[in-house]
């Protein structure tokens, strides 16, 4: 009977102690894991970011299609200015601008370049050069991002297939301004689905118990506020 009464106390003892173990690795494990898959998610809303300002320079609005924004990324050029040349402090001294110097230049007028000191005698030609040349979208906004995939854009990492939510609208100021704005977003549930679920439940509540309106996910940009398409991490 003693015996037994031993065993009995060493399995709860060691059920207890695991118990213990894991009530402190839990949340460990939980936090470790959710870094990785959140430095993941910020990633990807970054490129959707980079991605919707090009579009939104070269058509003059956001789009809500992830297809529309997909092949603008693969198959779109933008603008990119070379510029050549720049005004002395003798120049601008004297009240030469860079916008009075290309309207005298793009006039392509040799004896009026002289005469205002706009010509360079040395290598013959004009002493400004500002002109645009349009490259490739994806090498010119993303050629800091090893392994991009213009197609993964709309996926959520982690996800299991789960795609951003993006939307589009038009915000008014106080000042009296109509501004285009964007925002892209995925909750916790998407891409922390198969953590710890009582860490992700406790995730959820604490943002929520946060004052204002907190998204309990990832979100870069606002359809609400205008806030300069910031991330909900920055």
């Amino acid at each position: 009977m003693k015996v037994l009464v031993k065993v009995i106390l060493v399995a709860a003892i060691g059920l207890l102690g695991f118990v213990c173990f894991k009530s402190i690795q839990g949340p460990i494990d939980f936090n470790k894991e959710s870094q990785i898959r959140n430095e993941a998610v910020k990633q990807r809303l970054i490129d959707i970011r980079t991605a919707q300002v090009a579009y939104r320079e070269v058509k003059g609005e956001y789009t809500a299609s992830f297809d529309s924004l997909i092949n603008f990324v693969k198959h779109g050029e933008v603008a990119l200015l070379q510029k050549r040349g720049e005004l002395t402090e003798e120049q601008m001294e004297a009240g030469m601008t860079e916008t009075k110097a290309m309207q005298i230049i793009r006039k392509n007028n040799m004896a009026e370049m002289k005469k205002e000191g706009l010509w360079d005698e040395e290598n013959n030609r004009p002493q400004l050069q500002r002109d645009s040349i349009f490259v490739p979208v994806i090498e010119n906004r993303f050629s800091n991002r090893k392994n991009f995939n213009p197609d993964n854009l709309a996926l959520v990492p982690f996800g299991d297939g789960a795609r951003f939510e993006m939307a589009t609208d038009t915000l008014h100021t106080s000042s009296g301004f109509t501004i285009n704005v964007f925002e892209a977003k995925t909750p916790y549930t998407a891409y922390l689905n198969g953590l710890n679920q009582n860490e992700l439940n406790l995730l959820i509540e604490n943002v929520k118990s946060l004052p204002g309106d907190r998204y309990p996910g990832m979100q870069v940009g606002s359809i609400i506020t205008a806030n300069n398409n910031a991330g909900n991490w920055e």
